[in-house]
């Protein structure tokens, strides 16, 4: 998630987030535990087509609105349109979905998919304005009392649930959270100026994100139809918990600190620190990573899935996935260090990937898709930090 450019003074928010992921990862523990790994997968699955569906209910507006509001833009006219758009842009790629569904007679959970789309759109939106205002504190203490909230009603619910029951309880936590994330802020009159920037900065943004978050937003959908839902629920233990805590440390910590500098026109410093503290980091996040799966692997009551080679790829795929996420950001705040370069490469990488992650599911099932994951993650990484180290009139 790109976080608003704001200065960080501290990295207690980081903490306080973690916190918050780390909650909502044992929710997800339990339900696979409990609830058996083929309701635990078909879960993740819905989730993922949610992911999905929240990049053109977002549009990259959090993006234009944190520039707006960071250029001195009335506050209100930008939350009141913001909030407008990704509201009428969830209605109309919902309203697009369900066509879908209704054609081809789906599932009825995948209908729960939506839900999960808008209410997640609503919340990274309401977070980022928060941000932007340098309240960095209060919106990751609301994550860390919606994910205690949503740990409390997993643990009455646990044992006879159902995947469509935990996406309502997950769409609704995340719209009440938004909303709270919203009070106290100024509502103005939708601007149409204001639209029509978020309109055209949007598509700029979401071209490149929807690449990447189609990529690595259908290891899932592929590995479901593949190997089925207790396939999915094995792959979410191993790459699901470690690429929500890991990628939660990462943008809440060093994306939050690189984008407030390149937000400052201080490109170089943004620069140097990536290619300064990225190895540290790397190294420091393997390590957790690999703790994370054994970890949830005893808490899930699945240690009889653990194999060595596969933590090290789950923790070096997770790890590396964060580090694309992050540059990715550095990249959209700052598009002359490279992002037509970045777009170019996840343009041609995109079928590629998707064969080869397909070709796991098919031929391996849950490790094959580890592999695929891993692999696609660590070429990525290397050519965003290639890319990086190389931009042209930053020194």
């Amino acid at each position: 998630m790109i976080q608003a450019p704001a200065r960080v003074r501290s990295w207690a928010p980081a903490a306080v987030s973690a916190t918050a992921s780390v909650l909502v990862t044992v929710a997800g523990l339990l339900i696979a535990r409990y609830d058996g790994f083929g309701v635990f997968g078909e879960f993740v699955a819905v989730q993922a087509i949610g992911v999905v569906l929240g990049i053109p209910m977002l549009w990259g507006v959090h993006v234009g609105a944190s520039r707006a509001i960071a250029e001195r833009s009335p506050v209100g006219a930008v939350v009141g349109t913001a909030v407008g758009f990704v509201v009428l842009a969830s209605v109309l790629t919902a309203a697009a979905y369900f066509g879908v569904l209704a054609v081809v007679g789906a599932d009825a959970v995948l209908w729960h998919a939506a839900g999960l789309g808008a209410s997640a759109a609503l919340l990274t939106l309401a977070e980022s304005l928060l941000r932007i205002r340098g309240r960095h504190l209060r919106a990751s203490g609301l994550r860390l009392g919606y994910g205690a909230a949503y740990l409390v009603a997993v643990v009455f619910v646990v044992g006879h649930g159902s995947a469509a029951g935990y996406s309502v309880l997950v769409a609704g936590g995340n719209t009440l959270c938004a909303l709270l994330m919203l009070v106290g802020m100024r509502f103005g009159r939708p601007d149409v100026v204001l639209a029509r920037t978020f309109l055209r900065e949007g598509w700029a943004f979401s071209t490149g994100q929807s690449l990447l978050a189609l990529l690595f937003g259908f290891d899932v959908i592929l590995l479901v139809q593949a190997a089925g839902p207790a396939a999915v629920g094995v792959y979410a233990l191993y790459v699901g918990s470690c690429r929500r805590v890991i990628g939660v440390l990462f943008t809440d910590s060093l994306a939050s600190v690189l984008i407030s500098v390149l937000a400052r026109r201080d490109a170089a410093t943004g620069r140097r620190a990536v290619l300064r503290y990225a190895p540290r980091l790397l190294v420091l996040s393997v390590v957790g990573a690999s703790a994370l799966v054994v970890v949830g692997l005893v808490a899930a009551d699945a240690v009889e899935h653990f194999v060595v080679g596969w933590m090290f790829l789950a923790a070096v795929g997770c790890t590396a996935h964060a580090l694309v996420v992050v540059l990715f950001c550095v990249f959209t705040v700052r598009p002359e260090l490279g992002l037509g370069r970045v777009r170019a490469v996840l343009a041609v990488a995109f079928a590629p990937g998707l064969a080869a992650q397909a070709a796991g599911a098919v031929f391996g099932g849950a490790p094959g898709m580890i592999a695929a994951f891993t692999a696609a993650n660590a070429v990525l990484a290397w050519w965003f930090l290639a890319v990086l180290s190389t931009a042209r009139g930053i020194r």
